[in-house]
């Protein structure tokens, strides 16, 4: 059926269904655009509020805090001792040998990966 031989009826129908979803389309995209805004606000007001902080600090490096001074002092006794290496550090160790282990008695991935990979949630779809 094309455009000219419509009735009036039908084109006015077809006018407020198109006219209608262009409405919302512009509302909602003027919805989004002012959450990211709102989001922008608040971030840029956070970061203000963090930098506004430090600067009241006259203190900025760790190594001339005192607090930080008497700790080294009385618990650790001096800087890069053993005892603050193993406190204040993180420590890695190598754990694929495991994973290796498990991919070799084919445990890893689970053995249902495949299954749940081919076939996604019913909210995802």
């Amino acid at each position: 059926m094309s455009l000219l031989s419509s009735t009036r009826r039908g084109f006015l129908k077809g006018a407020c269904i198109l006219t209608g979803g262009l409405l919302m389309g512009v509302r909602m995209t003027s919805k989004a655009c002012a959450a990211i805004m709102e989001i922008k606000d608040c971030m840029r007001s956070r970061i203000k509020s963090v930098y506004a902080e430090d600067e009241r600090f006259p203190k900025k490096a760790s190594q001339d805090n005192e607090q930080v001074q008497k700790l080294y002092r009385d618990y650790y006794k001096k800087p890069l001792s053993e005892s603050a290496e193993e406190d204040l550090h993180t420590k890695w160790f190598d754990r694929s040998s495991s994973i290796t282990a498990l991919k070799t008695k084919g445990q890893y991935p689970n053995p249902r990966f495949a299954e749940f990979f081919k076939n996604p949630y019913p909210y995802e779809n």
